[in-house]
């Protein structure tokens, strides 16, 4: 499975967007239909898989 990755670390950048949208991890991961402990994972990881970057990105209303 690819891995999708920016210069930067990316799961920041997803964490800055939700907390943009007022959004907290729970309502975020109900949304993607995971536990609030895979987006905290996901939140603390410098690269996310490309369909799961995807499906982030859709509930936040970015693109990728």
């Amino acid at each position: 499975m690819s891995t999708f990755t920016k210069q930067n670390h990316i799961g920041r950048k997803i964490s800055r967007i939700r907390e943009l949208r007022d959004m907290k991890q729970e309502a975020l991961a109900q949304a993607l239909g995971m536990s609030q402990q895979a987006v905290s994972i996901i939140e603390n990881s410098e690269t996310v898989e490309e369909e799961k970057l995807k499906a982030i990105a859709e509930v936040l209303g970015v693109s990728v």
